[in-house]
């Protein structure tokens, strides 16, 4: 390894995950840096803005001491940061309040109240996101009703990834996916859209500016230099939303690609080369980490949750394997769901443990077994869960294409792309193959194409996912002898959710 080197960071709502890159896109090492989150009251999430600074700074002296060539060798850095948040901060940058994250759901007033001045539709049509109180607007409208005195002191807005650029570069910037996820910009022109800021009374001056992810800032702080070991000339791309990294760090960029990425949640993104909007606005419409590219994306329904809890709640044997060193209490699981045929013999799961997103954005509806008899086990349901939420992906692709977006393969990366029977499943229901990249926590390694193509250590971001981003040799091909098995099943599961909506919204 000759250097130079690039560090990209995930910016989490758990931790920071850091990782060193080569210039030729040799992992060279990583670092993770945990912090904690805060629920104050049912519904509310925060977070303590300085642990995102702190995380940050450790993760980078680890990675500056593992380098090679040493810090000097260090030419860019860049983080990949959750979306969704909300930090106010006074003239200074300092936060006058925790920040109100992602999962934060207290705004649901506020989110009714723009609903009467701005339709959801119109809301929609300006920004390409839907009108809801996840969207960080609404907790600054929050923050402006409930805490006046926070409101007063406040001089700007900035969501989690430009608080932590600030950090580092002194500099209060936004790129393009950041800011869309304050569902205040317009993604066709990449604005602020005046409509929407009339709508919901903010004032524009207390947004960053807005910029590429790829957009280089020539140097650090020297705080941020002497916390780091980083050298002041580290050149820092402003970054972009982590759901952006993670599917530019998979290799997803090119029209008609899509990133499932399978965690707790399972965010689904697929790259467009021009915006687009969704009729039903089931995904909705945001600038990529690439410059020159938009994602149709849906945030994500309960997902690898849904299996954790069946593992938690139904696996005390697995799990006791697993302590033992036995096995992966997961995989002992579908290696038994894996003997029950396509379409779990009837037997439908609705993954909707903390509300749908798919096939509709309903926060009533609520997770279900339907068709269980005596004649099913727990594989049948084990399989019935895997299957749940392979038909819940299938209506967010659906709602791409209906998009006009032409999908051609699905690449899985996150923890629910270890497990192959899954893998096949999906790509049974929807028709499409699948790839797992050769690395599957991509979200530190999409920071890190941006900082290679900011710090010029990569001429472009094709050039730097050509030499970041490899995949594994075994792609699963669907297997037409199920599809017939899946057609029904999906039939059966859009009915039971059909059904059940009424006493969802009841």
């Amino acid at each position: 390894m000759s250097g130079p080197f690039v560090i990209g960071c995930d910016v989490g709502s758990q931790g920071t995950n850091g990782a060193l890159y080569d210039a030729d896109g040799t992992l060279v090492g990583s670092a993770y840096e945990p912090y904690d989150l805060s629920f104050p009251h049912p519904g509310w999430a925060e977070q303590d803005p300085g642990a995102w600074s702190t995380g940050v700074e450790r993760v980078c002296r680890r990675l500056a001491e593992l380098c090679p060539g040493g810090a000097a060798a260090i030419a860019g850095l860049s983080f990949g940061s959750q979306l969704d948040g909300m930090v106010a901060c006074d003239a200074a940058g300092r936060p006058v309040r925790p920040a109100m994250i992602w999962m934060d759901r207290r705004a649901e007033d506020q989110a009714a109240a723009v609903a009467e001045r701005i339709s959801p539709a119109a809301f929609y049509g300006a920004v390409g996101a839907n009108l809801d109180s996840s969207h960080a607007v609404f907790k600054a409208l929050w923050i402006r009703d409930e805490e006046p005195a926070s409101w007063d002191a406040t001089s700007h807005l900035m969501p989690p990834g430009s608080y932590v650029l600030r950090h580092a570069t002194g500099e209060l910037r936004v790129d393009y996916s950041n800011a869309s996820s304050l569902a205040l910009l317009d993604p066709r022109t990449r604005a602020w859209s005046k409509e929407v800021l009339d709508a919901v009374d903010i004032d524009p001056d207390m947004l960053p500016s807005v910029d590429e992810g790829t957009a280089a800032i020539a140097g650090i702080t020297p705080a941020f230099a002497e916390a780091t070991g980083l050298k002041p000339s580290t050149v820092v791309a402003v970054g972009c939303g982590d759901e952006m990294a993670a599917t530019l760090g998979a290799g997803v960029f090119a029209p008609g690609e899509v990133c499932d990425v399978v965690g707790t949640a399972e965010p689904v993104c697929a790259a467009s080369a021009e915006p687009r909007e969704d009729p039903t606005m089931l995904v909705e419409c945001h600038p990529h980490a690439d410059p020159d590219v938009w994602l149709l994306e849906n945030p994500g329904f309960v997902s690898g949750g849904n299996l954790r809890w069946w593992r938690d709640q139904f696996a005390p044997i697995e799990r006791d394997a697993e302590s033992a060193g036995l096995g992966d209490a997961y995989d002992f699981l579908a290696r038994e769901a894996g003997h029950v045929e396509p379409g779990s013999a009837g037997l439908v799961f609705l993954p909707c443990m903390q509300g749908a997103m798919a096939p509709e954005w309903n926060g009533a509806a609520r997770g279900v077994f339907y068709g269980l008899t005596l004649a099913h086990t727990r594989d049948h349901m084990t399989r019935a869960i895997l299957e749940g939420s392979a038909f819940a992906l299938r209506d967010i692709l659906d709602a791409m294409k209906n998009a006009g977006l032409d999908v051609a393969r699905l690449t899985i990366v996150g923890g629910g792309a270890k497990g192959p029977l899954w893998r096949q499943i999906k790509a049974d229901v929807t028709g499409l193959p699948v790839r797992v990249p050769s690395s599957i926590e991509t979200t530190a390694t999409g920071a890190a194409i941006l900082a290679a193509v900011a710090s010029g250590v990569r001429d472009s971001i094709v050039d730097a996912v050509d030499a970041f981003v490899s995949y594994r040799p075994d792609v699963h091909e669907p297997d037409p002898g199920t599809s017939d098995l899946y057609e029904d099943a999906y039939g059966r599961y859009r009915s039971v959710y059909d059904a059940l909506r009424p006493v969802f919204n009841s």
